[in-house]
């Protein structure tokens, strides 16, 4: 991992990301905390946290568009400017109706679905294919790291500072994301045009999906996330409190279980950046599935040790998963489709938390909590199992398909071979 950050390019690109991470990791608590402090700060926290999903999702959409037809520095330092623009307007616009935090929370989300796509991509054209595996756990160890800290230090900042401070240092970080990946645009060439290279956005966004058909692995890989999200992650996120105040006495059990789940995240990504299994789909999906055990024991565990030790292990899972997945779009997809394949991978799983958020509470009302837990949890487990039945899928690579044409390095990749 040390030996892909000292190129050039791709240090500068990591340490753009790693601000833009940081203030990912304020964001959201600094967000509660400052409209809680609010006379209406209950009725308005869901409207905000909600535009903020929604501009993330619309965002996403034409992402993958934008980085593909424009150069793909310039749509990442946009999109920080973006969301400083947004996490500055709500500090400076609390006081005001909610409808106008909505609309600068909604700028902020549409600027991390760019961000996200845009990156994606960025990596795979600046980084040489026998160092992606590495770049990619860079990239999720740092992420990782950031989204434990932030929490904590925008409490700290909301009780010393006051209620905007986190939001305005939260600013300040994309800008300085924004500076940092300034010079790689000026050397940013436009991706190449091709014949599947049209004036209409809708047509770009089908050559897209096009190419994501073509790869059974990621369609079956694409549709374990959505068990992943919209049952496993949004079981665990409504039940967890519950659980833990009626089986165990308090909220203390949410902290722990969380942080265990951030940690087994932060290892994986450690253990990923120096082992590249020789068929990265069964490990990957595997422990995808692993995270299947979390629901379970909040179905059925009676020690706290055993929910802290499964979210644990779902935090390891969904790393040895990410970061072979993401070196897979890189590889197997043209580098002039790729933030196009990773914007409808963002856009699929990541739109179907909300989905799930929504529709798990009835279900709960109706056949009860436990039922619905391990339901959640056998089909989270058998989806991911099932994918390695799709040809391809240990290796994340599709064998009866030739590998499209990719396009020619970037002069900052050719640099770093």
């Amino acid at each position: 991992m040390i030996t892909v950050l000292r190129q050039k390019a791709f240090g500068r690109l990591w340490l753009s990301y790693t601000a833009s991470a940081v203030a990912t990791g304020l964001l959201p608590t600094a967000l509660i905390l400052a409209i809680l402090d609010r006379h209406n700060g209950f009725t308005a926290l869901g409207l905000v946290l909600g535009a903020r999903t929604l501009g993330f999702l619309i965002g996403a959409l034409p992402a993958g568009v934008i980085a593909d037809r424009y150069p793909r520095a310039k749509a990442l330092a946009c999109s920080s400017l973006l969301r400083a623009a947004g996490a500055a307007a709500v500090a400076l616009l609390l006081d005001l109706p909610t409808i106008a935090l909505c609309a600068a929370v909604f700028l902020a989300g549409a600027g991390e679905g760019v961000f996200r796509s845009a990156y994606q991509a960025l990596v795979g054209e600046l980084v040489a294919e026998e160092h992606r595996h590495e770049a990619n756990a860079a990239t999720t160890l740092s992420l990782r790291v950031c989204l434990v800290a932030g929490p904590t230090a925008a409490v700290a900042l909301h009780s010393g500072l006051g209620r905007t401070t986190s939001l305005l240092i939260a600013a300040a970080l994309w800008l300085v994301s924004t500076a940092l990946v300034a010079p790689l645009a000026r050397g940013d060439r436009k991706p190449p045009e091709t014949n599947e290279t049209s004036r209409n956005a809708l047509a770009d966004f089908g050559h897209g999906l096009r190419e994501a058909r073509r790869h059974r692995w990621f369609l079956a890989g694409l549709a374990a996330l959505i068990f992943w999200l919209a049952l496993g992650e949004a079981a665990k996120y409504l039940m967890l409190p519950i659980i833990a105040r009626d089986r165990f006495g308090g909220d203390w059990l949410i902290g722990a279980a969380l942080g265990a789940y951030s940690l087994g995240a932060v290892g994986a990504a450690v253990l990923m950046s120096r082992w590249r299994p020789r068929r990265p789909g069964i490990p990957a999906m595997i422990m995808l599935g692993s995270y299947g055990l979390v629901p379970l024991s909040l179905a059925f565990a009676h020690h706290s040790w055993i929910i802290i030790a499964c979210c644990a292990v779902g935090g390891a899972g969904i790393e040895i998963f990410n970061i072979p997945w993401f070196t897979a779009i890189q590889r197997e997809v043209p580098q002039h489709l790729q933030a196009r394949v990773s914007a409808l991978d963002f856009l699929v799983s990541y739109g179907m938390s909300p989905l799930g958020l929504a529709l798990l509470p009835a279900i709960i009302a109706d056949v009860g909590g436990t039922t619905t837990l391990t339901v959640c949890g056998l089909l989270v487990i058998a989806a991911a199992l099932l994918t390695l039945l799709v040809p391809g899928m240990a290796t994340f690579t599709d064998p009866h398909h030739p590998k499209a044409p990719h396009t020619t390095p970037t002069p900052q990749a050719a640099e770093q071979k």
